[in-house]
């Protein structure tokens, strides 16, 4: 793989500034939270993406639950969290 290749490889794991401005105010929950059934979910289970920072050269989002405050790479991001319609 060329340089160039393998750059492109490595972003498209990463979230871009304009990507994670967007999702500011959307609302979340971690996927292990999500109750398959589809019932409304319980109010403490759902966060908001509240910030982005940038950590080591990578742009990470910060999510508000209830009772925490977590960030996520894009990597974390896609496995660990849904948003919510």
């Amino acid at each position: 793989m060329t340089n160039q290749a393998l750059q492109e490889n490595y972003a498209m794991n990463e979230f871009t500034l304009e990507e994670a401005v967007s999702l500011i105010y959307r609302l979340a929950m971690l996927k292990k939270n999500v109750d398959k059934a589809g019932k409304s979910p319980d109010i403490t289970q759902v966060g908001h993406i509240c910030g982005v920072l940038t950590m080591n050269d990578q742009i990470e989002v910060v999510i508000k639950f209830h009772d925490e405050l977590r960030q996520f790479t894009k990597e974390e991001f896609d496995a660990e969290v849904k948003l919510q319609n």
